[in-house]
């Protein structure tokens, strides 16, 4: 079931529920008023890092099959700075330990 945020007429309260698309506002858990509004929300998002790591992972390796050591280097820092992995962090120390910079 979705997550909604409410907001009290009476009181000005702010809160989120659980409820099923159908049921009626619930009522707000300050004041108790039974005059609740929908807001609008904007969606909660989730990136796996499992699945980015592995995109990483395969654009290291080819540029590594290219020959663009240095372009595998650089995105593999900008990787790892913006993606919270500890795999991606030992990809791109690995590949300065190899090249040496």
């Amino acid at each position: 079931m979705p997550i909604y945020d409410y907001e009290c007429t009476d009181c000005g309260c702010v809160f989120e529920r659980i409820v099923d698309k159908a049921g009626k506002p619930p009522p707000c858990p300050d004041c108790g008023g039974g005059q609740t509004r929908k807001l609008m929300a904007a969606p909660a998002i989730h990136v796996k890092t499992d699945r980015a790591t592995g995109r990483i992972e395969k654009r290291v390796k080819d540029y590594l099959k290219d020959g663009k050591v240095s372009d595998a280097t650089r995105f593999a820092d900008k990787a790892a700075s913006m993606v919270q992995s500890d795999r991606v962090k030992r990809i791109a120390d690995k590949l300065h330990d190899k090249t040496g910079r």
